[in-house]
């Protein structure tokens, strides 16, 4: 009985001293991980400063004040997220803490700082000459990092729960500053902002249900709800794009706009139970519907762009003659469905850059239209070849090749 009562008291011994370890260990992490904070925002602020000379030099005092005061803004936005989520610098299903930031969220908060430039040019005079393209360039850049941020994480075994909160939260904000310039130089209508902020509203309305004492359900499954977003944020970039004719934009707008509202229409439904998407009457709607959109329709709308894309061909002098192969290439790709949504995107570019020359009509607003869908659809059941459905579903990086 003296020997087991030794035994434990080592054994408490040990464990008290093990836990002591770990407790010191996490605090000498997290005093590391605040360090290499004060370097990002050293970094930050490097960054906006010498953007803040250029532009003194190319605007006035005033005006290149007028940018500062929203990209530093953002910046402690971000600044301070970033403090509260340094705790989480750990894998997803480990506790332990990595020591440094890593190459991913390093990538992550590249895309927050180039958000920061995009920021200032809010309530600022609209850029004029090579300025004018700033804010879409900005964005199109956070745009492509964001594409290769979550792949290098996966492949480096780094994924984080910061890294996935700093993903979420970036996004939302770039999101909603892009539109907003967007709105700013009327390329979008006003309630786009609505959608802007659709992300926020949705958390708003599920912390709101909860708060009054309403059933809240896990959002369902989607195979399409991460490629609703990414369509949307590339068009938001090219919206930004200063050679735009508002008509046109406004009319991409009302196209885009209709998938996403109907992806969080429907999530909202299913979260706050006016459905229940786990009843065997909604799965057999829903494979019904996906039947018909997915699989049937596009024939149709595959055939209907081919046709609008030959019109604009004959009709119209806006297609050089040395774009007309590629154009015919586009077609092909399209009617085939052999990498039918590239193609989709090919005759989307056509269709904007016939109505930004002679105007929208409707030739070229079909087309806009057909290939939108087939974006965002696919080529469905009769194509040839649609490697795209891999790479547009599945998590780059992935270890085991998981899809999303």
């Amino acid at each position: 009985m003296a020997r087991r009562t030794d035994r434990d008291v080592r054994l408490r011994g040990y464990l008290c001293t093990t836990g002591v370890s770990m407790v010191y260990d996490e605090r000498r992490l997290i005093a590391e991980l605040r360090r290499q904070w004060v370097y990002v925002a050293l970094i930050y602020i490097s960054v906006l400063g010498m953007s803040y000379w250029i532009l003194w030099r190319a605007w006035s005092t005033a005006d290149a004040l007028q940018w500062l005061l929203p990209a530093m803004l953002t910046m402690a936005v971000q600044m301070m997220v970033l403090w509260w989520a340094l705790r989480f610098n750990h894998p997803p299903e480990g506790a332990a803490l990595f020591p440094t930031l890593g190459v991913a969220n390093g990538m992550t908060l590249t895309r927050g700082l180039l958000t920061c430039l995009m920021a200032g040019f809010l309530f600022a005079p609209t850029p004029q000459g090579w300025l004018a393209w700033a804010p879409a360039l900005l964005y199109m850049s956070e745009r492509i990092i964001d594409f290769f941020d979550g792949f290098v994480a996966r492949y480096t075994s780094r994924e984080t729960r910061l890294g996935a909160i700093l993903d979420i939260e970036f996004d939302g904000l770039g999101v909603l500053i892009a539109v907003g310039l967007a709105i700013q130089y009327g390329h979008l209508p006003p309630w786009y902002l609505i959608l802007g902020m659709a992300r926020q509203l949705f958390i708003l309305g599920i912390w709101l249900r909860r708060r009054l004492g309403k059933s809240v359900r896990e959002l369902p499954p989607s195979d399409h709800r991460r490629l609703i977003a990414g369509f949307q944020t590339g068009f938001i970039s090219i919206a930004l794009w200063p050679i735009w004719r508002d008509e046109v934009a406004l009319f991409a707008a009302w196209l885009f706009a209709v998938p996403l509202a109907f992806s969080f229409g429907r999530d909202w439904l299913a979260v706050s139970t006016v459905i229940d998407a786990e009843s065997p009457r909604y799965r057999a709607l829903r494979r019904r519907a996906k039947r018909l959109i997915e699989e049937q329709s596009p024939l149709v709308v595959r055939l209907l762009a081919a046709l609008f894309a030959v019109w604009i061909l004959q009709q119209s002098d806006s297609v050089p003659s040395w774009a007309v192969p590629g154009v015919a290439l586009a077609v092909g790709s399209v009617l085939l469905g052999v990498v039918g949504r590239a193609g989709a995107l090919a005759l989307a570019f056509v269709a904007v850059f016939d109505a930004t020359l002679t105007g929208l009509h409707f030739a070229n607003a079909s087309l806009l239209a057909c290939s939108i869908y087939l974006l965002h659809i696919g080529s469905g059941r009769w194509a040839l070849w649609r490697p795209e459905e891999y790479y547009l579903h599945a998590k780059l990086g992935a270890r085991d090749g998981g899809r999303s």
